[in-house]
């Protein structure tokens, strides 16, 4: 949900092979169309489409209702108003029992407020430490005068989905 490293990262699930189908996703229908071009360029073993989608948005083409097991988003939750359309096309989107990855920085707290909201509609975990490769070169990166945690470091955020798959 959400192009840009979100659509890389699906990408490389659909390369694995495991999955039966991977939708990329993007609300802007040019970035939807680059991804379209770095299919066609790559045999991936997955049935693997893309196609635009907005949050929040009822329009023709809306997400099939509770048809997916895993969503992922990246770096989307500092927008203010896209926050609860995030939610509504997450709760939209996938099966009760379905597992969304999050990753963003906490940008002044507003990935803490996105997972708070979730709570009532999910099982929440926020894992800091996920990943060495990661630790690692945030270890390095705070050298760096630029580098910010609070706009920078990637938190993981998992969120399983209430609800029985009946």
């Amino acid at each position: 949900l959400g192009g840009g490293m979100t659509c890389l990262a699906g990408m490389l699930v659909a390369a694995s092979g495991v999955p039966s189908k991977i939708v990329l996703t993007d609300g802007n229908a040019l970035s939807v169309n680059n991804v379209k071009v770095s299919l066609q360029r790559n045999d991936l073993p997955s049935e693997t489409c893309a196609r635009v989608l907005r949050w929040g948005a009822q329009e023709e083409g809306s997400p099939p209702q509770g048809k997916f097991d895993v969503a992922m988003c990246a770096d989307c939750l500092f927008f203010d108003e896209g926050r609860e359309s995030l939610l509504l096309t997450l709760l939209t989107v996938l099966r009760p029992g379905g597992t969304a990855l999050v990753v963003a920085p906490s940008r002044s707290g507003t990935f803490h407020m996105f997972a708070s909201m979730c709570r009532p509609h999910f099982v929440v975990a926020v894992i800091e430490k996920y990943d060495h490769i990661v630790d690692q070169y945030v270890q390095k990166s705070a050298m760096d005068p630029y580098y910010n945690e609070n706009l920078h470091f990637p938190l993981l955020m998992i969120l399983k989905r209430l609800g029985t798959n009946n």
